[in-house]
């Protein structure tokens, strides 16, 4: 079962819009697509495993109008 990871208010207005790399239900680092920001973790944690980090988009709006 997937189950979304809990972003603060202030997290999720600093990354609206962006990709984030998880580690430990922490965000690590972001990019403006899932490769970079997985690139960025690897760089910052070089004794993670890309199957170690959760990658996760943060959505631009709040609601969905359809």
């Amino acid at each position: 079962m997937y189950q979304a990871p809990r972003i603060s208010p202030e997290e999720y207005e600093k990354y609206r819009g962006r990709h984030v790399a998880l580690y430990d239900g922490k965000i690590i680092a972001d990019g403006s697509d899932s490769v970079e920001a997985l690139e960025r973790a690897m760089k910052l944690y070089p004794d993670l495993k890309p199957e170690q980090i959760a990658l996760f988009y943060i959505q631009v709006a709040d609601v969905l109008i359809l």
